[in-house]
Formats: structure tokens, C-alpha cells, sequence
């Protein structure tokens, strides 16, 4: 029987380093969107209201995935899979092949041979986002762009990697949520990781200015067993953009180059107790900062329990702070501040069952 729809149980994602047929699913998958433009150039003439050609340039192909983290590698590392370095300079240059199979809406899983598989070559990261909310699971998102797609239903790669009994990698087979944000000093984390320049565990380092981060940037326990900073969300987005280089005689691109400086945002929302803490003046000199500033440089680094160390270096400067909440409203809203810091060119996500081993 044809089949009669595409479900989430029907589709399989997996990473190959491009030129090759050696794919890694991808695990924890919860969205997937592929989007194909063709770049169609016109040309008119005098003489006649109708087109003259519809030109087609090289098409760019973009595909948008979300997984939760789950102890299996990160999308971003499985399609930077032969990195030289972990770093975003360093993961640039590294292409890679991802290929979606489909299988029969009467199968249970992505097993044996699909009916059908598209494969897309030649990608590189444009955009990572990770999101470490207070609710619901902890989510990493990857933009991948190319120009190449390529649909069969014959000459399949990528046959079928699960068997309907799969489950996160993680101690107890769990998502990664709120809990496993590693507030607490602990050994065993990455090697050679330290805190703010002391080597004293493994844990996540917070802009000092937000209000009850200590001096060496952790988060301390208060007397009642919360944490000093009550933190809710954190979202950490690059935008990795692409540009074309293209060449006389060939109308595929020389290179899609990374446009440097890369942009890296950190936007730490933290329930407010008291006041968000940060006073602007024209003569600066304020939180922490020298006379002429109103921002000091902050170190930021989280770490989760799964072995996951993010790490936008230690050159992060407050660009906008903001009071939200706290509406007269039914229920009582409480009030946040959003504290948004800006660098450029660094950022490193280390994991574990990173397939490039970095």
C-alpha cells in the first residue's frame, strides 16, 4: 500500500562527512525544516511587456533542526565531524552531507530499507542556538546551508538506524532539563576546564554583575538550599552568516566563506528579588567597570551534567539589561531582568561523543 503521510516515527536524520557515506543519526531530533530557493534573475526588454528569460542562479538550500540534549553529540559537532579545533573559526571550513530517509507510515521506527532519501552536500553552519530554559528541556538548534539536494527512491545510503527502543544516552535515560546545570563545584568535568582563571571544579561561571554571582563568577547556595542568583532562562545564539565567492567559467560557488566578526549573545533572564543592579552614567565608572565604561568584561561558561561545557570566552559585555513583569495582572507576575552580553569569535561547545574528539 502507497503510503498515506510522513510522521515523526517515519523519518530519519543523519550526518556524514561530506564526500562520503558514513552517516551518524542524529538522536533526540524534534523538528526538522528544509527549504530550497532557486534565486530566479529576470530580464526584460524593450519591445515587449512579457519576460524575456527567467534565469536560474545556484540554488541555496537551508535546513533547521532542533534536538533536545540527551548525551548523545550535539548537531553542531555532527556536522563539524574532522574539526581541527573546537572553536567557531576553527569549525567553519568543515562541510558535511546530511541525509533524511522516509520510511512506511506503517512502520513503528526508521528501520530496514526506507522508500525514499534526500541528501544534501557541501553544508556548513550558519546559525546554533542554545536554549537553557527554566521549563521544559534544554534544546540546542543548528541552521545548516548549501546548494546542493538531491531526492532518490533508488540507490539508497542511508537505510534505517533505530528499532523503537531508543533513549537518551544520559544517567537514567533522561532529556537534560533545569536540574542538570551544574551550579556546584564537581570533578570530573572537561580537561584542562577551570573556573575564571582558578582551578577550582568543574561549574558554570555567571557575569559577576548579576546580582549574587560571587566574585569568582559561581552561583552560591543560600541558607534555605536556593541559589543566591535565582537564574530562569538562558539563550545563546551565533550567527554564523555565509557569503558566496564565486569564479569565471564555473557557476558553483569558489567558497561560502564565514563573515568575520562572528557575533555571540547571551541572554541570561533572572527573576528579580530586589533590583537588577546596573547603573549607566555618562562618566561611567560603574559595576565594576573602568571610568568611561559602564560595562566590565564578564567571563561566561555553563556546564551541564552530560559533560556539555559551552563557553563564550571571557571578553562578554552587557549591551542591554531590561526590567520586565510584574504586571497588575491576575496571579501576580513576578519581575525579570534580562541581561543581554555581546562578544565576537568565541564561542566553544565541547561534549563528550564529540565525533571530531575535541
Amino acid at each position: 500500500m502507497a503510503n498515506k503521510r510522513e510522521f515523526y516515527a517515519g523519518r530519519q536524520v543523519a550526518f556524514a562527512k561530506d564526500g562520503t557515506t558514513t552517516y551518524i543519526e542524529a538522536h533526540g531530533l524534534q523538528t526538522l525544516g528544509i527549504t530550497t530557493n532557486f534565486n530566479l534573475q529576470q530580464v526584460f526588454e524593450m519591445g515587449q511587456a512579457a519576460i524575456y528569460a527567467n534565469l536560474e542562479d545556484v540554488p541555496d538550500v537551508e535546513i533547521t533542526m532542533e534536538k533536545v540534549l540527551d548525551g548523545y553529540p550535539l548537531l553542531y559537532h555532527l556536522a563539524t565531524n574532522g574539526a581541527l579545533s573546537p572553536s567557531v573559526i576553527g569549525r567553519s571550513n568543515v562541510k558535511s552531507t546530511v541525509a533524511v530517509s522516509t520510511f512506511a507510515d506503517t512502520q513503528d521506527a526508521a528501520s530496514g530499507t526506507p522508500i525514499a532519501e534526500v541528501a544534501m552536500s557541501g553544508l556548513v553552519p550558519s546559525n546554533s542556538t542554545i536554549t537553557i530554559p527554566v521549563d521544559g528541556n534544554i534544546t540546542e538548534s543548528l541552521t545548516l546551508v548549501g546548494n546542493s539536494k538531491v531526492w532518490r527512491d533508488t540507490g539508497i545510503t542511508l537505510t534505517g538506524q533505530f528499532n523503537n527502543n531508543d533513549a537518551p544516552m544520559t544517567t537514567g535515560n533522561v532529556t537534560l532539563r533545569r536540574q542538570n546545570v551544574v551550579m556546584v563545584p564537581i570533578s570530573g568535568g572537561p580537561s584542562g576546564v577551570d573556573v575564571n582563571g582558578a582551578n577550582n571544579g568543574w561549574v558554570s561561571v555567571w557575569p559577576k554583575d548579576i546580582p549574587g554571582i560571587s566574585s569568582d563568577g559561581t552561583n552560591p547556595v543560600a541558607a534555605d538550599g536556593t541559589f543566591v542568583a535565582p537564574i530562569q532562562n538562558v539563550t545563546i545564539t551565533v550567527d554564523m552568516g555565509r557569503t558566496n565567492i564565486f569564479e569565471l567559467g564555473r557557476k558553483f560557488p569558489y567558497w561560502r566563506f564565514l563573515n568575520i566578526p562572528v557575533e555571540v549573545r547571551t541572554d541570561i533572564e533572572v527573576l528579580s528579588t530586589k533590583w537588577d543592579n546596573i547603573s549607566a552614567t555618562e562618566a561611567g565608572g560603574t559595576n565594576g567597570a573602568a571610568v568611561g565604561s559602564n560595562a566590565a568584561y564578564q567571563t561566561i561558561g555553563i556546564y551541564l551534567t552530560d559533560g556539555t561545557w559551552i563557553r563564550t570566552g571571557t571578553r562578554n559585555k552587557l549591551a542591554t539589561v531590561a526590567i520586565s513583569g510584574g504586571d497588575a495582572g491576575g496571579g501576580g507576575g513576578n519581575v525579570t531582568h534580562r541581561y543581554s552580553y555581546v562578544t565576537y569569535n568565541d564561542y566553544i561547545i565541547k561534549h563528550p561523543q564529540d565525533p571530531s574528539g575535541l
